[in-house]
């Protein structure tokens, strides 16, 4: 009895988690939209060149980190 209550109160705090979550992420888009909309073209270009940068800078911290841990590092100086 105890488990299952545990459980209900679970499913009752995820619920409403999730039902604001959906209430509350349009209005943030919606707040980014207009926030996007006052700025000027060239302004909107470096917004989405700066996004972009930073997802590229990430994959390539990501790619270095994996390919540090790689096995094939011990052949770094080898030819094949």
């Amino acid at each position: 009895m105890n488990n299952l209550l545990k459980l209900l109160r679970f499913l009752a705090w995820y619920g409403i988690a999730v039902a604001a979550f959906f209430y509350v992420l349009p209005i943030v888009g919606l707040l980014i939209e207009v926030q996007y909309d006052m700025l000027t073209s060239s302004a909107k270009f470096f917004a989405i060149i700066g996004f972009l940068l930073v997802i590229a800078v990430w994959q390539v911290i990501s790619l270095r980190d994996r390919l540090r841990q790689s096995p094939w590092k011990k052949l770094d100086g080898m030819a094949l």
